[in-house]
């Protein structure tokens, strides 16, 4: 009983997905598909807060694949959570298209994030490259959920990059697996033996996580993507997806022995360093607001790491609740742009989103609260995330780092404020149109905003949480 406790968030969506696809068999224009996935979704969550962290599995050969700790405790339900949050989103857009019957967009979506939580729950190389593909394989489907040249072309550049880094993190998994003789995360990166093997296995992995959380040099796929995919699933690729493989690289780094880590610091300083710089730039440059974001989104993947490269010092504390900020507040952005792209035209130009401030202010207020978290001002989550990590990067020393990050933080103010002037201080020329939200999206918007500037004035009970 005690492993099914254990697996039943798991279990919960498998069984989910597969209800999915039985209505869809069964009934030609099946109904309840949202409320089956809804349901999954958020009883997933639940247990996963009741049940975590605790003993591991008593079945010995279960064992090492699932970690039963305080990251696991944390993450799953976050990403639960984070997943019901964009499936209130994606649900209302399915609805606008006409689309709210196809069985298997659904099941794809629980895949994704069944993925989510075996990829940041794993303490197995098996569980963790198992947990990536299921998470990445749906992605490339829902990417090209639009029927246009957009879609298509960002969905076929996730897909062709995407396996290409799958296949060089996995060849890294096997070196590790050469190196150490052992699938255990923990084990494999402390294993004397084999030691150079492990660290070119190691550099591979980091190269195809790298890809994954739109790193530079990795990064270039990201703002392409994000236009051409649909702004819900958008959401879900820089809010679940992002703090899934966040929580597996923490692990990973927080398992490093001391063969290992100083062969690492200098590669994640480089990364960092790098990512911060040239992302920034190049969002300064753009006029679409889906590749602003994307760009903004790999920037704030350099932040991240820099709490990462110091949490021998620190502790994970200011990574893991920067994981939550950080997703909460892309969904906040993306979230407001599927709520305003339900008209003829499409917004996503800074001239698409004049005047919308004041005729449509509910969505535009959600992703005006998004820019301004971004951009690190208070009171959202924004701020107080950065503050976190700057302070756990002089902690650990890194003072050259955290001029970095200082400078691309200041840069970004720049683009960030351009959205928020076309909303509220220019006027528009297109005729207005009426808002109307439905139940979903009003309910997301209220429980995104709240996150939002909750996790900014009230962090404490999230801290407390963290180990």
């Amino acid at each position: 009983m005690h492993d099914i406790l254990l697996f039943a968030p798991h279990l919960l969506l498998t069984l989910g997905i597969l209800l999915c696809f039985v209505l869809g068999t069964l009934f030609k224009r099946p109904v309840g598909l949202y409320g089956v996935t809804l349901a999954a979704t958020l009883t997933a969550g639940a247990l996963g807060l009741a049940v975590y962290p605790a003993n591991g599995p008593d079945i010995p050969a279960l064992r090492p694949f699932l970690a039963t700790d305080m990251l696991t405790a944390y993450f799953l339900p976050l990403i639960c959570a984070l997943g019901l949050g964009v499936l209130l989103f994606f649900g209302a857009e399915l609805r606008r298209e006409g689309r709210k019957h196809d069985d298997e967009l659904y099941a794809l979506f629980l895949t994704a994030l069944l993925g989510g939580i075996i990829l940041a729950g794993g303490q197995n190389w098996l569980a963790f490259f198992l947990g990536l593909e299921l998470l990445s394989l749906p992605l490339y489907i829902l990417i090209g959920l639009r029927k246009d040249s957009g879609g298509t072309e960002a969905s076929v550049k996730y897909f062709v990059m995407g396996a290409t880094a799958s296949g060089v993190l996995l060849f890294g998994i096997g070196l590790v697996y050469a190196g150490s003789g052992s699938l255990d995360i923990a084990y494999s990166l402390h294993a004397p033996q084999g030691g150079g093997t492990v660290l070119v296995g190691l550099a591979m992995i980091l190269a195809g996580v790298a890809f994954k959380l739109s790193l530079a040099p990795f990064h270039l796929w990201a703002p392409d993507v994000y236009r051409g995919a649909p702004a819900s699933v958008a959401a879900l690729l820089t809010s679940m997806v992002k703090a899934s493989v966040g929580g597996a690289l923490l692990r990973v780094v927080m398992a490093l022995g001391p063969e290992l880590w100083p062969a690492t610091v200098p590669v994640l300083w480089g990364l960092a360093a790098l990512t911060m710089l040239a992302a920034n730039l190049a969002a300064l440059a753009q006029t679409s607001l889906k590749r602003m974001l994307g760009f903004s989104s790999a920037a704030h993947m350099g932040y991240l790491l820099m709490g990462v490269l110091c949490v021998n010092q620190a502790g994970p504390g200011p990574v893991m609740f920067y994981a939550a900020a950080l997703a909460v507040m892309d969904l906040a952005a993306f979230g407001g742009l599927s709520l305003l792209d339900n008209g003829p035209e499409p917004v996503d130009s800074l001239a698409s989103l004049r005047g919308l401030g004041r005729t449509r202010p509910w969505a535009a207020g959600l992703l005006a609260a998004g820019l301004a978290g971004l951009s690190g001002l208070p009171p959202t989550a924004g701020f107080t995330g950065k503050l976190l990590l700057f302070r756990a990067t002089i902690m650990g020393g890194y003072n050259w780092l955290g001029v970095v990050g200082i400078l691309g933080a200041a840069l970004s103010v720049f683009y960030y404020l351009r959205p928020l002037v076309a909303l509220y201080l220019r006027e528009g020329d297109a005729p207005a149109i009426p808002e109307r939200l439905t139940v979903g999206g009003g309910v997301a918007l209220f429980l995104v905003l709240l996150a939002l500037v909750g996790l900014g004035l009230a962090p404490s009970p999230i801290l407390q949480l963290i180990p």
